[in-house]
């Protein structure tokens, strides 16, 4: 792991850089785009009015907890871009529940939409955007809060799940 000081920050990897929201938006219509010209099989007609509720539900939930989760980086005077070193370590409202709320939301939203638009094929390409969360967002992240708040961050770490 690279040690870092606040003004010397290495530079974020790609996957970092190009931001999660940007490739969830990217596999997102890929998947739209891929239903269309593929097709896969949708659900039967009598559960769809079920899935589009579901996926309302999750959709505004989610909007619910970026919003909650972005007026916290907010009122904290931090960043809330991924590659930037951040200036305080936020450690309440839905951060007391993950680690990455903010990611959780993007997932939700994804998720949400894809059932309310009928759209397998993006729900079969969301391992993209996850997996680029989950081994290269997240662990720079992390590494960059270690590094600026060392044992503060390793013990919100120990007692808060990086999802759920």
């Amino acid at each position: 792991m690279v040690s870092e000081s606040a003004s010397a920050a290495p530079r974020a990897p790609f996957l970092v850089r190009s931001t999660s929201p940007v490739q969830c938006v990217l596999a997102f219509l890929a998947g739209a785009g891929l239903q269309h010209a593929l097709g896969l099989p949708l659900p039967p007609e009598w559960i769809r009015p079920a899935l589009y509720m579901a996926g309302t539900v999750l959709a505004n939930t989610s909007l619910v907890l970026a919003l909650w989760s972005f007026a916290l980086f907010v009122r904290r005077r931090t960043t809330i871009i991924p590659a930037h070193t951040p200036a305080r370590l936020i450690l309440g409202g839905p951060f007391q529940l993950t680690r990455n709320p903010i990611y959780v939301s993007q997932v939700m939203a994804y998720v949400g939409l894809a059932l309310m638009l009928d759209l397998p094929w993006a729900l079969a390409l969301l391992p993209l955007p996850v997996l680029a969360l989950q081994y290269a967002i997240i662990p720079f992240e992390e590494g960059r809060l270690r590094a600026r708040f060392g044992a503060d961050y390793a013990a919100y770490a120990r007692t808060v799940r990086r999802w759920l």
